[in-house]
């Protein structure tokens, strides 16, 4: 059975190690606590504590010993100083040189491409301008020099059953309104990344982003409506016109979006 690492379980490694196990892995996750290491035993996934520091790392030898995949699932925060996050990452990549592992998974994102208007792919040239989208692209750039077959996955904005934007932007005024949405279902994401993971000949850049792209205020005034939140506000200005596709994976797997339509 495959050892598969997810480092980083949180709103989705945890479905995503729940989803491995049950397709036969043997799973491992790691939080930064020991409560939080205990909570993942209970789920079927063997919990670790795992703190990567600037200065130091600590639990990640027992976490790596013999396993065959490694997922890093650990996004940017958003309050850390500039550069810390790809510093992590690299003393990490560093660290993998000399383990017996067979393949690593980096969960990035589609802010790597940037804001300007434009229809993207895996071979559009990336533009980062947050602090975020360039340590992500950064840590990429570690990855891809390693001696480690890897895939990047560059996810769009992650929804899911208790995951939804709408709410963030209660009192706000919505900008770009005739914009494209960029989003993708947590069990999409899920299944994407489970699909990569048995297609083990697959490398490279993969975007997971559903193919509907519908416009921010069709998006924002269906679900406050659903949701029954009060009617937002939206921005009066030029247009930017986004669009992240993100079907190459299902010309190179099985793997087919299941939530399609975003407006349901």
């Amino acid at each position: 059975m495959q050892q598969i690492g997810v480092l980083g379980c949180g709103w989705l490694g945890v479905p995503l190690g729940i989803h491995l196990k049950n397709k036969g892995g043997v799973i491992r996750g790691s939080r930064t606590t020991d409560v939080g290491a205990a909570a993942l035993n209970k789920t079927g996934i063997q919990g670790f504590k795992v703190h990567l520091r600037l200065e130091s790392t600590h639990g990640i030898d027992a976490f790596l010993n013999k396993l065959d995949t490694l997922i890093i699932s650990i996004p940017p925060r958003r309050k850390i100083p500039d550069g810390a996050y790809a510093k992590k990452m690299e003393r990490l990549i560093n660290a993998l040189e000399d383990t017996a592992l067979k393949r690593i998974i980096f969960l990035s994102s589609t802010s790597v491409y940037g804001p300007a208007s434009n229809t993207y792919t895996e071979e559009s040239l990336v533009f980062p301008e947050t602090a975020a989208a360039k340590s992500l692209f950064e840590s990429e750039q570690y990855i891809a020099k390693t001696k480690i077959p890897s895939v990047i996955v560059r996810l769009g904005g992650l929804i899911g059953p208790d995951r939804n934007p709408v709410f963030q932007l209660q009192d706000k005024i919505i900008s770009n309104p005739k914009g494209r949405i960029n989003f993708v279902h947590q069990v999409d994401a899920v299944n994407a990344i489970g699909e990569l993971i048995e297609n083990a000949e697959l490398n490279g850049v993969f975007n997971l982003v559903c193919p509907h792209h519908p416009l921010r205020e069709d998006y924002y005034l269906h679900w406050s409506k659903k949701l029954k939140l009060p009617t937002p506000r939206f921005a009066h200005e030029e247009v930017n016109v986004r669009i992240v596709q993100g079907n190459k994976i299902t010309e190179k797997t099985s793997f087919n979006y299941t939530v399609n339509n975003l407006l349901i």
